[in-house]
């Protein structure tokens, strides 16, 4: 099967390391922070007094950005280090993980200090 040059999509273009640093770290906060919320109202209603000191929460999920901000670090670096032509374009996709990781992470400090 003959592939042509210009039916690369961006999929095709960057690799696997990248869309898992980029994309599974933020959805992994969403879903964790959907359930964090979640379980809150289940037990307690939409009185959201106490949250911000609901314990080991907001300490694990700064562990994981941590754990994202390394990983993705390491695809970047390798990437630069072996020279790789689509370096632009994962930096694009890491930058963008990162940011919905930082967005999801200002959710959960707002709702923190807001009550």
């Amino acid at each position: 099967m003959q592939q042509t040059h210009g039916s690369h999509s961006a999929l095709q273009q960057t690799a696997a390391p990248t869309y898992f640093g980029s994309y599974v770290f933020p959805l992994l906060f969403v879903a964790y922070e959907v359930y964090r919320v979640g379980y809150w109202i289940a037990l307690r209603g939409i009185d959201f007094d106490g949250f911000g000191r609901a314990g080991y929460e907001s300490a694990l999920m700064l562990a994981i950005f941590a754990v994202q901000l390394l990983a993705e670090g390491l695809f970047l670096a390798a990437a630069w280090l072996t020279r790789q032509p689509n370096l632009k374009r994962r930096l694009t996709n890491l930058s963008f993980g990162l940011s919905c990781s930082l967005f999801v992470l200002g959710f959960d400090y707002l709702l923190r200090t807001a009550f």
